[in-house]
């Protein structure tokens, strides 16, 4: 009979033990919302088939990518915040839902005119303390067009957007606004590309 009662309270023992355990965080995970670019007119004549974009090392995976301004030579990744798809896949759908108006993409894989991109840069970087902290998104992209297998346009875009505050939806805000300066540059680009060449 004693066995049995330190069985029981052993269990009980456990069991209160197990109710103390805090629960285990949970995944959050972000995507990007598409951007408004005003343009009335096409930015390049003739259709655009979009490759898929490339990305490296902790860039191409989907945990949000962050550094400290005072030590920007080292990158960590958050354990619970990702990206909802891998970045590569995400940019190049957020440039396509983005640039709709701007850039015939109806051409598919039989457009003569061809973009690759890849991330270079795709990160937060924190600074300040506290009250006091401040996060910026931080993206490179290098974009490269070729009309008719022929090189047109190769350039890196960097774009810088401060957060509204030090949250994660904030930042993640922040970086569609980097990106749609990006792709603001890339349209001026191209139709300085297409007023000069004819594709």
């Amino acid at each position: 009979m004693n066995r049995l009662h330190a069985i029981l309270l052993s269990l009980s023992l456990l069991l209160s033990a197990c109710g103390n355990v805090p629960p285990a965080p949970i995944d959050r995970f972000y995507r990007l919302q598409p951007v408004s670019l005003s343009s009335s007119a096409k930015a390049l004549p003739g259709a655009v088939a979009v490759q898929p974009f490339r990305a490296d090392s902790l860039y191409a995976e989907r945990p949000i990518v962050y550094s400290e301004a005072t030590s920007l030579r080292q990158l960590r990744q958050y354990y619970y915040h990702l990206w909802l798809y891998p970045p590569a896949q995400m940019v190049r759908e957020h440039l396509l839902a983005s640039l709709g108006n701007a850039v015939d993409l109806s051409g598919g894989n039989t457009a003569a005119n061809v973009l690759d991109g890849r991330i270079l840069n795709f990160e937060r970087v924190l600074s300040g303390k506290n009250s006091k902290a401040v996060a910026v998104a931080v993206v490179a992209l290098e974009l490269s067009l070729y009309a008719a297998g022929k090189p047109l346009l190769n350039k890196t875009y960097q774009a810088e957007q401060a957060a509204a505050d030090d949250s994660l939806d904030a930042f993640v805000v922040a970086m569609e606004q980097a990106l749609s300066r990006i792709y603001a540059e890339f349209l001026a680009d191209l139709a300085r590309s297409g007023s000069s060449r004819e594709l």
